[in-house]
């Protein structure tokens, strides 16, 4: 058996690997922190009633084009994530967000 590597050291501010480049795209953990801090400060701040209000549809042209960006975006998704996000087994759902608005 043999004994496992001691792991590179880390930087205890960053929690990375002292000699590890900034990790940027899916890895930027900084940008994580920051985005999870901001989102949480919003859920938190009272205003999401207010901003999902907001971000509704102002009229049925409107409502059309939010319904057919939603279709294209889940058309890229995997076919599994499909059936992650199909409501149509709940009651009274057509299977997208803005149908039940």
């Amino acid at each position: 058996m043999t004994k496992a590597k001691n792991p590179a050291p880390r930087n205890p501010a960053k929690g990375t690997p002292v000699d590890a480049p900034d990790i940027q795209g899916e890895g930027n953990y900084d940008a994580t922190r920051r985005y999870d801090k901001s989102a949480s400060d919003f859920a938190k701040s009272g205003k999401v009633d207010e901003a999902a209000r907001a971000a509704q549809p102002k009229d049925a042209k409107e409502a059309e084009e939010m319904r057919r960006a939603e279709q294209a975006g889940r058309s890229h998704a995997k076919a599994d994530a499909d059936d992650d996000m199909d409501d149509s087994d709940d009651e009274g759902a057509e299977g997208d967000t803005l149908s039940r608005r």
